[in-house]
C-alpha cells in the first residue's frame, strides 16, 4: 500500500469539513431568505388588510354624515317646513310662503334650506354637492356651493339617472336621504349628498405600496379612476391568480371596497437585507474555515508523532513510548492502547477479543433491558394532549395510570395473575380514555373463577395500542372495545373484540398465515407477532394470537393460551431466583 502522510488525511478531512460548512451555511441563507420573504408577504397582506380597512371606515364616516345631516332636517322644524314647502310649491309660491313664515316669526334666525346647506359645507369640507329632487314638481336644485346654485325641472329624468346608478360618479360618491311628510308620511323629494374622494386619496397615499378601489354596488367606478380595473375583475374566480394579486373585498352601504396586492411585490426582500444576509453567511463560512484549519493541523501533527511510531514498530523496534496527553480524546486513546500493545502484545490481544466479547454481551443485555420505545412515546403524548387541553386535576389520574404500569413493567415477576393482567389492562385504558373523551367505550369482563389463572404478563397492551393506532375511528363517537377471557377445558382464551377499522379480508389471511409460521417482518408493526411468538414460546405451538373479522364490523383479536396452576408457577419462579 501507498504511504501517505497526514497532509493526504489533512486536505481531505479540510475539504469535507469545509462543504458540510458551506452546505449548512447555505441552507442558513436560503432559510433566512425564504423566512424573510414569508415575514414580508404576512406584513404586506396585514398592510393590504389595513388600507381596506381604513377605505371602508372612511365610507362608513360619510355614510353617518350624511345621515346625520338627514337627521339634521327633522330636528328643526322652521327647516323642515320650509324645505317642504320648496318641494310642494313652485320657485314664486315658495317665496311667498318663506317670506310670511319670516315676517310672522319673533326671531331674526332665518331657518331655511339655504341656511340648511351654508352649515352643512361648514360643518363638512369634503361635501361636493348637495342636491334638492322634488317629487311634485320635478324641480331639482344642487348647490356646488352656499353661491354656486343651479335650478332645473329635470326632476323625472334626475331620478331615473339615480335608479340607474347616477349615485356613483369617478371622483365623487353620493347618498340619497328620502324627506318625508311628518304627519302624512307621504315622500315630498329627497336630498342627495355627494362626497370628494380625497379621503381616498390621501388613504391610498399613507399606504402607496397596495392600491384601493372603489365601487358602486352596480359596478361604477369611484375610486380612483374610470380607466382602472373593473369590479367584474375583482369578483371573477381565482381573480387573484389571473390579477396576479392578493385581493380583499369589502362591502360597506351600497359600494365595495377592493385593495389590491401584487403578489410579487409582497413577498420581495429588499436588496439590503439580503445583502445582510449573505454577508452574515460569508462571516459564518470564512470563521468556519479559519476554525476548521486550525483543529485539522493539531490534529495531523497528532497523527503524524502516531504514523513515526507505528514506523518504528514496523522495524522491530517495540520499546517506543507515544506522548499521551489529557485531551481524553480517540488520538490519546490510540496512543495509550498502543503503548499498551508495545509492552504486552500477546497478552492484550487476548484482553481485547475477551474484552469485545463481554462488549456485545452487555450491548445485548442493555437491549433485553430497553422499554418499548412505541408504548412509551404513545403513552405520554396521550398525558401531553391532555394536559394541553385541560390542565386539571385529571392529569393527576393519568399519571397515575400511567405509574401503576410502569411499575408493573419493572417490578412484577414475569408470570402474574390473569386479573393483574386485566387490571393493568384498565389502568392503559383509562389513560386513552382521557385522550379521546367521549370518542371510546371500553368493558373488561372476567370471572371470579378464572382471576387466579397465571399468564404471562404484558399480552394485552400491544394488541390495545394496535386498536388505538390502526382500529379507531376518530371522526365518530360510537368505537367500543370489549375485553373477557372463558375457559374451555385446559384452554384459556382472551378475546379482544373491537367495532374499528378492521383490517381487509387479505391482509388478515396474511397476517393469520405469518403467525401460524411464527414469522416476524421487523420492517412493519411487530405488536401482535411479538405476543404470538411469547406465547407460543411459553405454551406451545398451538397457543397464540388468531385474527377474525368483527360482526357486523371491526376486528376479533383471540388470545389461546394453557391453563396452569399458579403454585407450580411460583416455585418455578423462586427456583430460577
Amino acid at each position: 500500500m501507498e504511504n501517505k502522510s497526514p497532509g493526504h488525511l489533512f486536505q481531505k478531512l479540510f475539504f469535507s469539513y469545509s462543504a458540510v460548512l458551506i452546505l449548512i451555511v447555505g441552507v442558513l441563507i436560503l432559510y433566512s431568505v425564504s423566512s424573510s420573504r414569508t415575514r414580508m408577504l404576512e406584513t404586506n397582506q396585514d398592510y393590504a388588510g389595513k388600507l381596506c380597512g381604513e377605505a371602508v371606515l372612511e365610507v362608513s364616516r360619510v355614510s353617518s354624515d350624511a345621515d346625520y345631516l338627514h337627521r339634521a332636517i327633522y330636528q328643526n322644524s322652521s327647516e323642515l317646513e320650509d324645505l317642504l314647502n320648496y318641494f310642494r310649491y313652485d320657485t314664486e309660491e315658495y317665496l311667498k310662503r318663506h317670506l310670511d313664515t319670516y315676517a310672522s316669526s319673533n326671531t331674526l334666525d332665518n331657518k331655511d334650506i339655504y341656511s340648511y346647506v351654508e352649515n352643512a359645507y361648514s360643518a363638512y369640507p369634503d361635501i361636493k354637492e348637495i342636491e334638492f329632487i322634488s317629487y311634485t314638481n320635478n324641480k331639482t336644485t344642487v348647490f356646488y356651493s352656499e353661491n354656486d346654485i343651479r335650478v332645473n325641472h329635470e326632476g323625472r329624468e334626475r331620478r331615473k339617472e339615480i335608479l340607474d346608478g347616477g349615485l356613483a360618479l369617478p371622483g365623487s360618491y353620493s347618498f340619497q336621504k328620502e324627506i318625508r311628510d311628518p304627519l302624512s308620511m307621504r315622500m315630498e323629494g329627497c336630498i342627495v349628498f355627494t362626497f370628494d374622494t380625497g379621503s381616498m386619496k390621501k388613504i391610498q397615499e399613507k399606504y402607496p405600496m397596495a392600491e384601493v378601489y372603489l365601487y358602486h354596488k352596480n359596478g361604477n367606478q369611484v375610486f380612483p379612476g374610470a380607466d382602472s380595473l373593473l369590479l367584474e375583475d375583482f369578483q371573477q374566480k381565482d381573480a387573484d391568480k389571473k390579477l396576479g394579486s392578493y385581493i380583499q373585498l369589502q362591502s360597506v352601504e351600497d359600494y365595495i371596497v377592493a385593495a389590491r396586492l401584487d403578489k410579487h411585490t409582497a413577498a420581495s426582500v429588499p436588496a439590503v437585507h439580503i445583502f445582510a444576509i449573505l454577508g452574515i453567511g460569508a462571516v459564518l463560512v470564512i470563521t468556519g474555515e479559519i476554525l476548521i484549519s486550525s483543529y485539522l493541523k493539531r490534529l495531523t501533527k497528532r497523527l503524524d508523532g502516531i504514523l513515526q511510531g507505528m514506523d518504528q514498530v514496523q522495524t522491530g523496534n517495540l520499546k517506543v513510548q507515544l506522548p499521551e496527553h489529557e485531551h481524553g480524546d480517540e488520538l490519546d486513546m490510540i496512543a495509550h492502547h498502543f503503548n499498551r500493545m508495545c509492552r504486552e502484545l500477546e497478552s492484550y490481544i487476548q484482553k481485547s477479543y475477551l474484552a469485545e466479547i463481554e462488549q456485545q454481551n452487555a450491548e445485548m443485555q442493555a437491549l433485553q433491558s430497553q422499554i418499548n420505545p412505541h408504548f412509551l412515546y404513545n403513552t405520554l403524548e396521550a398525558i401531553r394532549m391532555k394536559a394541553i387541553c385541560n390542565g386539571d386535576r385529571e392529569v393527576g389520574k393519568m399519571l397515575y395510570s400511567l405509574a401503576v404500569t410502569f411499575r408493573s413493567q419493572l417490578k412484577e415477576a414475569d408470570v402474574i395473575t390473569l386479573m393483574q393482567e386485566l387490571h393493568y389492562c384498565k389502568k392503559y385504558l383509562e389513560l386513552f380514555e382521557y385522550r379521546y373523551q367521549g370518542k371510546f367505550r371500553s368493558s373488561v369482563e372476567c370471572g371470579p373463577e378464572l382471576s387466579n389463572i397465571p399468564v404471562i404478563k404484558f399480552i394485552l397492551q400491544p394488541i390495545i395500542e394496535n386498536y388505538f393506532i390502526h382500529g379507531i375511528r376518530m371522526e365518530e363517537s360510537d368505537n367500543e372495545i370489549r375485553i373477557y377471557a372463558r375457559c374451555v377445558e385446559e384452554d384459556l382464551y382472551i378475546h379482544v373484540e373491537d367495532n374499528g377499522r378492521g383490517m381487509p379480508g387479505k391482509d388478515m389471511e396474511s397476517k393469520n398465515r405469518e403467525l401460524r409460521n411464527n414469522e416476524m417482518d421487523t420492517r412493519k408493526s411487530i405488536g401482535v407477532t411479538n405476543v404470538n411468538r411469547r406465547l407460543r414460546a411459553a405454551y406451545g405451538d398451538t397457543c397464540g394470537v388468531f385474527l377474525e373479522a368483527g360482526r357486523p364490523r371491526g376486528m376479533h383479536v383471540i388470545l389461546k393460551l394453557k391453563v396452569r396452576e399458579r403454585e407450580t408457577d411460583e416455585e418455578s419462579n423462586a427456583g430460577g431466583g
